[in-house]
């Protein structure tokens, strides 16, 4: 996962010696991260802030928006090993962060994202990953009981997703990648229904244009699947395809100045086959954009300051959703 502010970093470097006198190099690195943040819309913070090639761009669906700003903290640790073997390089990763909200603690949650991948000598890479999100917090929502009536409850899910990266390097600069994955939204009581499976496959370019110059772009296809849960007194299929497109370009505009610009567009298109379903026949697409100016202070420190500004329009509403992130904060390294 991407964090943003106060990242500190530590390394231990390990050797083994082995038989026959080599030496095999095995390190831990290990970074802490704080961050901290202001949204003007709390129920749309983390769909916004995992909007990424580099995470979960498709969080579920918010139905009940502008649920009123708030701080948020963000702290987090991760550690990574990396060793030789037979084929070449192999590390492991994990990490483990939350969004604590200061005044609207429902919405706070953790996050937890691990990693294992093998480099081989024909500058390949295959790496392994597992996304779990427990206990994430949607807000209140409008549930049909079977006689009929309606209820407001607090709507929230678990969320766990499976990737697997293939990396060739197909020159020194540029770096081409395939993306497949398998999640599931697992939604709580009441709210079973919407119990959801996706699937998602795309490519990533990145490419190191020169020495201050960076681009990664990618784009991914996803087809969600809802309608096995669902119940027949309720029209509410949340079954899905999405098409996601982004671009990050990172440039470094004197010796301690860079700026990062990341654009986004999602297009969610509603497969529900229910006439009744206020989704039927629904389309949204989804506009973002950020900018971040980190400034080298020393060596091991870092200002950096970031905007995020969203925009989102479902065909069957009039109103036009739109949502701003913010956050200012410190890097440090040792």
């Amino acid at each position: 996962m991407e964090h943003g502010l106060g990242r500190k970093t530590y390394s231990v470097c390990v050797c083994f010696v082995v038989m026959g006198g080599t030496c095999a190099q095995a390190d831990w690195h290990f970074n802490a991260d704080n961050a901290g943040y202001y949204t003007d819309d709390v129920a749309l913070f983390s769909a916004t802030r995992r909007l990424s090639l580099k995470d979960d761009p498709t969080q579920p669906n918010i139905d009940k928006t502008g649920q009123g700003s708030d701080f948020i903290y963000e702290p987090s640790l991760e550690a990574e090993w990396t060793g030789q073997n037979a084929f070449g390089e192999i590390s492991a990763a994990a990490d483990v962060g939350a969004y604590v909200f200061t005044h609207q603690t429902a919405f706070s949650h953790g996050l937890f994202d691990f990693e294992l991948a093998q480099s081989f000598d024909t500058q390949t890479k295959l790496s392994l990953h597992y996304n779990f999100v427990p206990d994430l917090f949607l807000g209140k929502n409008t549930f049909l009981q079977p006689s009929g009536n309606e209820a407001v409850f607090d709507e929230s899910l678990s969320s766990h997703y499976w990737s697997l990266h293939i990396d060739q390097n197909l020159t020194q600069d540029v770096i081409i990648r395939l993306l497949s994955r398998y999640g599931m939204r697992n939604y709580q009581a009441p709210f079973t229904y919407r119990d959801t499976q996706f699937w998602t496959i795309g490519p990533h370019l990145e490419w190191d244009i020169n020495d201050d110059v960076s681009l990664l772009v990618g784009y991914h296809y996803e087809r969600g699947a809802a309608e096995h849960r669902r119940i027949t007194h309720f029209a509410d299929d949340l079954s899905y395809t999405n098409h996601y497109a982004s671009a990050e370009l990172k440039i470094k505009l004197c010796e301690s100045l860079a700026v990062n610009f990341d654009v986004d567009y999602e297009h969610n298109a509603s497969m529900s086959d229910l006439r009744e379903d206020e989704r039927f026949g629904a389309k949204e697409n989804i506009y973002q954009g950020e900018i971040e100016v980190e400034y080298e202070l020393t060596h091991a420190t870092q200002l950096k300051l970031g905007w995020q500004h969203g925009n989102r329009k479902l065909s069957t509403e009039i109103a036009t959703v739109r949502n701003n992130n913010a956050w200012l904060g410190f890097e440090y390294k040792f």
